[in-house]
């Protein structure tokens, strides 16, 4: 899923949201390619944007360390 971020957010906003190309994403997360990432956003389990300026898709750096984070937290055994 793709989505425009939305241009009317204050500054602050701006300044704190960082978005991450795929190669970025990747690495940040223990990849050594994109495509992991790609697979991510055509499954739909993280969202691509646009930024001004640049042609290439980005995600959101929260959504990624949220989704980390979800992963890695494991569930009571009942």
């Amino acid at each position: 899923m793709h989505y425009t971020p939305n241009t009317k957010t204050s500054s602050k906003q701006k300044s704190e949201e960082k978005f991450l190309n795929y190669s970025d994403a990747a690495k940040l997360i223990g990849y050594r390619s994109y495509t992991k990432i790609s697979e991510f956003v055509n499954s739909g389990v993280i969202n691509s944007y646009s930024i001004p300026l640049s042609e290439r898709k980005r995600v959101k750096k929260s959504e990624l360390v949220s989704l980390v984070f979800e992963s890695s937290v494991q569930k009571p055994l009942y």
